[in-house]
């Protein structure tokens, strides 16, 4: 009889399925696995023991065809090992409502500013999807894949959001991270080693999905390092095939090749070391920079609560959930018409108020569509993209844009940049400031010259406004910063 097989992920082997055997799975059984032949190859295949488990056939695919698999394979035998990756319970049943914002919960009693948690979660959630899940959209298929960076000043704890977020992924099994000090041919291979097979509506589908996770982006992105910046970019755009050659070998090719980035820096650094990012590269189009320019709360190491072990244990659990799902997303009638409505109006009306970000701005339609299957993922099973996960998207863009152009501070062609962003940074904190109170401030970095045409340049602007009430009650000018203040706050429909 001719079945197909039910697939089980393995540790040690990315080729590794599970056959059919008799009976059901139970450690107290015994099990006959039958001979099976490959019809396309006629090869046959060894068993093996895994731990007091049933005998599984270990299949390794014809050299050279890397889709001999399960509908090729025939046994007499009628029953199937169940997947045993949901702890033990139904697929398909949540412990949450809202993975996402369950998330929130947990941290919320932490230093990071809630928009390092948030885009935390919506990565990790997006590294979990993978390239297994899709959505179809007229002649293009995009898959959730996302470059995150926050971005903000030492000591704001952008490391610390990005361990909360990735200890809960590092208790699932079978899940390993790119190590972010790594060459570009060994990068390669850990996606050649991360090949998977999926079964997607009877069909098998093979990629090679990687997970990168660099606390500091410096460690992963070297110093001006252009050919790194080059092959991220082609990672980026869903190739259906890399190709790369090593110096000991010959051209190696990835199958179905999906990337993934969560790592953190300083403003500082972008500008100092990685120039060509920041003005209109292929880069900055690619990435979503998240930028804080303070700690979300200042609370003492030792006044901090632990984690709530059983809200962890729940996230841990639906993470495995969210990990599970492989196929096509579909968009509803209503999230296209929603969707459509932005992108003919709202989106075409505004943008990032910083020239730097234009190459950014013309693919931020498509990463809406990701962040809305992330969005999908965090509530449902379904594989739906709703008119609220498209609003949610949208609202989570909105919220981190006004203080985008922050993260690459002075970089540009102003030879006053510099000095400029580290006034305005003054002035967005403290609301108010003297002239000689920012001279103090800033007299290793400014002089008097300096000062008079950085003020000229923000007064044009509308940045800031001189305070006559000020000048008559001080006797020196006062310069008043007029950016609106915005609230770090998550609040999903």
């Amino acid at each position: 009889m001719k079945r197909k097989v039910h697939f089980i992920k393995r540790a040690d082997d990315p080729w590794e399925l599970s056959l059919p055997v008799c009976g059901h799975y139970g450690p107290d059984q015994t099990y006959d696995v039958s001979a099976v032949t490959c019809k396309r190859c006629l090869k046959k295949l060894n068993t093996y023991k895994l731990g007091g488990a049933p005998e599984l056939e270990r299949i390794y695919p014809y050299p050279g065809n890397p889709f001999c698999l399960s509908e090729y394979w025939e046994t007499p035998e009628s029953s199937f090992i169940p997947d045993t990756t949901a702890s033990g319970k139904e697929r398909g049943v949540r412990e949450l409502d809202n993975w996402i914002m369950s998330y929130l919960k947990l941290v919320e009693e932490t230093e990071p500013p809630q928009r390092y948690h948030l885009w935390s979660a919506i990565t990790l959630i997006a590294a979990m999807l993978g390239r297994k899940c899709t959505v179809k959209l007229g002649p293009e298929t995009l898959f959730p894949n996302l470059y995150t960076v926050l971005i903000g000043p030492p000591g704001v704890r952008k490391g610390t959001a990005i361990k909360y977020c990735t200890d809960i992924m590092s208790e699932l099994e079978d899940i390993t991270t790119a190590p972010d000090a790594i060459t570009k041919e060994a990068l390669c291979m850990e996606m050649e080693n991360r090949r998977a097979v999926e079964n997607i509506n009877g069909e098998p589908f093979v990629h090679c999905s990687l997970f990168v996770v660099a606390p500091e982006l410096i460690v992963f992105i070297k110093e001006n390092d252009h050919e790194r910046l080059g092959y991220l970019c082609q990672l980026y755009d869903g190739l259906p095939k890399f190709e790369y050659k090593t110096k000991t070998s010959q051209n190696q090719y990835i199958v179905n090749p999906g990337l993934w980035l969560l790592s953190a820096t300083t403003p500082n650094w972008i500008e100092i070391a990685m120039k060509q990012l920041g003005v209109g590269g292929g880069m900055t189009s690619r990435t979503i920079f998240v930028y804080a320019g303070q700690k979300g709360a200042h609370i003492p190491i030792t006044r901090m609560k632990p984690f709530d072990p059983q809200l962890r244990a729940k996230l841990v659990t639906d993470l495995a959930e969210i990990r599970s799902l492989k196929g096509n997303f579909f968009v509803t009638k209503d999230a296209d018409n929603l969707y459509a409505k932005w992108y003919e109006g709202k989106y075409k009306e505004t943008g990032v108020d910083d020239a730097r970000f234009a190459s950014y701005w013309e693919r931020l339609p498509s990463m809406v569509i990701k962040v809305a299957m992330v969005m999908s993922a965090s509530r449902r099973e379904d594989m739906t993209v709703t008119e609220n996960d498209i609003a949610n998207s949208i609202k989570m863009f909105e919220k981190i844009h006004p203080e985008m152009p922050q993260s690459f501070g002075g970089l540009g062609y102003n030879v006053l940049g510099s000095q400029t962003e580290m006034v305005r940074n003054l002035l967005r904190d403290k609301r108010r400031c003297t002239k000689s109170y920012i001279m103090h401030t800033l007299r290793h970095n400014i002089s008097a010259w300096d000062y008079e045409r950085i003020r000229q340049g923000l007064l044009a602007e509308h940045f800031c406004m001189v305070d006559a009430a000020g000048f008559k009650e001080l006797g020196e000018e006062m310069l008043v910063c007029l950016e609106p203040q915005t609230k770090d706050n998550v609040d999903m429909e």
